[in-house]
This record gives C-alpha cells, sequence and structure tokens, in this order.
C-alpha cells in the first residue's frame, strides 16, 4: 500500500516538471529547426567571403543539417521517454530502446561535426586555434555526453531488473 502512494506521490511530483521539460524541448527542436535553415545561409556567406573554403559549402552544410537533425530525433526521443514516465512506465524494456535511439543520436551529432572539424583542419589544412579548440570541445563534449547515456541505461536497466524481482516477491507473497 505504501508503495502505491509513494508511486503516485511521485507521478504528482513530477508532473510540473514533465510539462515544463516538455516546454523547454519545444523550444530546442524549434531553434535547432531554425538552426538548419540558418546554416547554408552563414555557410555561403563564409564561402563567399573566403574563397579558399567555397568548395566546402554544400558538404559542410549537409554535415550540419544532418547533425541538427540527429539531435532533434534525440531530443524527440527524450519526448517518448516523458511520456513513459507520465505513464508510469519508465521501468520497462521498452524505455531502453529509447534510451538506445538517444545514444546513437548523441553519437552521430558528435561523429558529424568532428569529421568536419578533422577534416578541415587536417586534410584541408586550414583553420587556426578556434578550430582546434571547436574540435577537441565536439569530441571531448560529445563523447561525455554519449557515455554519461551509457551509465544512465545501465541504471535503468538495472532499476528494470530490480523492479521485474520485486513484483515477483510481491507475487509470491499476495498471492
Amino acid at each position: 500500500m505504501a508503495s502505491n502512494a509513494v508511486s503516485s506521490q511521485t507521478r504528482t511530483m513530477d508532473k510540473p516538471s514533465t510539462g515544463l521539460l516538455r516546454i523547454v524541448l519545444v523550444v530546442m527542436v524549434l531553434g535547432l529547426l531554425a538552426g538548419q535553415f540558418m546554416i547554408p545561409v552563414i555557410a555561403t556567406d563564409f564561402g563567399n567571403e573566403y574563397y579558399e573554403v567555397t568548395h566546402l559549402v554544400i558538404p559542410y552544410s549537409v554535415l550540419g543539417i544532418l547533425t541538427l537533425a540527429a539531435l532533434q530525433l534525440g531530443l524527440l526521443m527524450i519526448w517518448k521517454l516523458l511520456s513513459l514516465v507520465s505513464t508510469g512506465m519508465i521501468f520497462s524494456q521498452a524505455a531502453l530502446k529509447w534510451v538506445n535511439v538517444v545514444i546513437i543520436c548523441l553519437a552521430v551529432a558528435t561523429l558529424l561535426p568532428s569529421a568536419a572539424l578533422f577534416h578541415l583542419l587536417f586534410i584541408v589544412d586550414l583553420g587556426g586555434p578556434s578550430i582546434l579548440m571547436a574540435f577537441a570541445a565536439t569530441g571531448v563534449g560529445g563523447l561525455a555526453l554519449v557515455l554519461l547515456m551509457f551509465v544512465m541505461r545501465g541504471l535503468l536497466s538495472d532499476a528494470i531488473s530490480d523492479r521485474v524481482q520485486l513484483e515477483e516477491l510481491s507475487d509470491l507473497r499476495f498471492g
């Protein structure tokens, strides 16, 4: 009985947090969408100003747009996880599927800009210290987020396993 009270209390307390997070997710998705439209414009301006990178405008724009699309997909998966929280189903195998997609999205959103920056620095041999710092920050920051999500996935998996064991014990006890 106490377990049910805590569970319903937790869901009630989560409503303001999940509602606020949904608003933040919408703003972020819209911001990323605006960024997808701005990338080609900004890249074209750079290409017009610096002729040595004109040939990179289209491929780098595509990589930038794909990076933002990966982030958008990851945010949509977080929305799906919030739906599972709202319905009390976050501790289910279905949640692991969505967390896996978030991890993949973060990995893609790390690899694509890292590849573009690596290409610019070491293949095209352009860019200075700021591009090198952006390359390092993208790689390290993205890797940290991916690893954090792996840890969170492991914690969720353990919680799911614990919940299954508790339900089995409860079934044995109360028949």
